[in-house]
């Protein structure tokens, strides 16, 4: 039971703040609701954290003929942990980083709906079985498709919101599949014995949602998600497909399914090295996040795929928790910047720190030319980051004196829990790792920094002159890209054929209404007969 105690305090807490927020507007009481029942989420995961693993049984009819439809069941264990440590942490740093964001986008509702989407996050990623995962995964998608809805700027994103939950239902419908397949090979599977001949179909589910297999970007220009509750939203939902991979079975491609293994490989490759210059180029932290998401998600399925599952864990806490920290930090405070630097050690992938482990992963099958490229992909990420923290930051000296305090406190707590993953996060996570890929990534940092410092350009204004001819490529082709990557010409596709359908269908309508409809009918009906009758004969 103390699995569904946190996620219950978060829900009667933004149910509170709710009623609250409606019938007395009162900023303080919200946001002392909001605090107390993260800070007591964030400890309860600590001290879970002594209890692994932890298994809770909702619903059970083993025996029986229901056991064909699956079992509910919630479950924490070493695979997921991480993950669930790490969504409260962002939870805990979003209300309180919200103090400082009164006049922007921070509201009581707002930090509602951060505890609310956390709490249904919490539920996705500690599903132990594949029945309890679909069910979540349902409930996340409807309630974030409701909340995109309302937004004032819907009408501009409208398609966009549409295909994305379009590819949502479609990743349950593999995560369907996918246990219909391995309930054919066990009965009673669980989504910690999860069979090898059905792993692929398992990553391709959690790869729709995360938009790397095949790589999908419905939202390159977000609708008003920036801070806040806008950042629980993003990443919720990408934190219970990486715990989904973290759980795959090492013996994932075997058999007739080598072959396919290169294909794989080159389609992650690419997503993860458009999506890291695509970061590199982008003007701000938040119109560079989807592809952050991209290129870490890229590189923990890699690992996956090399037969390394264990090794997604640091990928996918480097997505979370330094990419929060930079999320996180508006406005931007010149005498706070140092904080961001502390991000870095969830970066680099030097021994020892959190994404150590990660580089395990990628070399589980021997250094390839997909190692290189995905060590490239690395370094370019690192160098995003690095101009991130270099943009200019602007004194806010109209802060209360409360918020002086918990606003770096937010940022802080997220540090805490970086420093943590690297000691505690899951077993190996404290290794010396491959060392020398995290040096070579490194090595190619500090090369282009050097040639930046040697050009005389001044961050974060690292680009070409407009007038070089490499320039003049990159605005002739990324243009003529990105409705690829984005998988525009598909959403066209479908839309053109539900058209299609929709005017044959008008058409049989208007005949069958029509005065002559009632012969019409009668010939269908005749020659359905015939067909029947001749069926019958055979």
């Amino acid at each position: 039971m103390i699995l569904l105690l946190p996620i219950g305090l978060l829900l009667l807490a933004a149910l509170l703040i709710s009623i609250l927020d409606r019938y007395n507007r009162k900023f303080g009481t919200g946001w002392l609701i909001a605090s107390a029942a993260s800070i007591i989420t964030w400890l309860t995961y600590f001290f879970m954290r002594l209890r692994l693993p932890t298994v809770l049984n909702v619903l059970s009819w083993e025996g029986s003929t229901l056991n064909l439809i699956g079992q509910f069941s919630f479950l924490l264990d070493y695979d997921n942990w991480p993950y669930a440590l790490s969504l409260i942490t962002i939870t805990l740093a979003v209300v309180l980083t919200d103090a400082a964001r009164t006049r922007y986008d921070s509201t009581p509702l707002s930090w509602a709906a951060s505890l609310a989407i956390s709490a249904l996050g919490l539920l996705a990623l500690q599903s132990g079985t594949s029945l309890t995962l679909m069910v979540t995964w349902v409930i996340v998608d409807l309630i974030e498709l409701l909340y995109l809805l309302r937004l004032e700027d819907v009408n501009r994103f409208y398609t966009s919101i549409v295909f994305s939950y379009g590819i949502r239902t479609a990743s349950v419908l593999m995560l369907f599949l996918a246990s219909i397949q391995a309930w054919q090979i066990n009965m009673s599977f669980s989504l910690t014995e999860i069979p090898d001949k059905a792993g692929i179909l398992f990553l391709l589910s959690a790869g729709l949602r995360l938009g790397v297999l095949p790589l999908n970007l419905p939202f390159l220009q977000e609708p008003n998600l920036r801070r806040g509750a806008g950042n629980i939203i993003r990443l919720a939902p990408v934190i219970s497909s990486l715990s989904l991979l973290a759980r795959l079975p090492a013996n994932l491609m075997t058999g007739n399914l080598l072959g396919w293994m290169p294909l794989f490989q080159g389609l992650l490759a690419i997503a993860a090295l458009y999506a890291a210059f695509r970061w590199f180029s982008a003007s701000d932290e938040i119109e560079g996040r989807p592809f952050w998401i991209i290129t870490w998600s890229s590189l923990a399925a890699a690992c996956v795929l090399n037969g390394a599952p264990a090794a997604s864990l640091a990928w996918g806490i480097t997505l979370i928790l330094p990419g929060s920290l930079l999320f996180l930090y508006n406005p931007r405070i010149q005498r706070m910047n140092f904080l961001l630097y502390f991000g870095l050690l969830g970066l680099v992938g030097l021994p020892f720190t959190p994404l150590a482990s990660g580089w395990l992963g990628l070399a589980a099958n021997g250094v390839t030319g997909w190692t290189i490229l995905f060590t490239l992909a690395h370094a370019v990420m690192v160098l995003g980051y690095l101009k991130r923290i270099l943009q200019p930051s602007g004194e806010v000296g109209a802060l209360e004196s409360w918020a002086r305090l918990v606003y770096p406190l937010g940022l802080i707590i997220n540090i805490q829990a970086i420093i943590a993953m690297g000691l505690i996060g899951w077993p190996g996570s404290l290794t010396l790792g491959t060392w020398w890929l995290g040096l070579i990534s490194n090595i190619l940092v500090i090369t282009a920094v050097i040639i930046v410092w040697r050009l005389g350009i001044s961050p974060p204004y690292i680009h070409l002159p407009a007038s070089s001819r490499l320039t003049k490529v990159f605005d002739w082709l990324i243009p003529r890209l990105e409705p690829i990557f984005r998988m525009e010409w598909l959403y066209k596709i479908l839309w053109w054929i539900k058209d299609f359908l929709g005017t044959i269908l008008n058409a049989i309508s208007s005949i069958l209404e029509s005065e002559g409809g009632i012969l019409w009918t009668i010939l269908l009906m005749v020659l359905l007969i015939s067909i029947l009758a001749g069926l019958g004969a055979n």
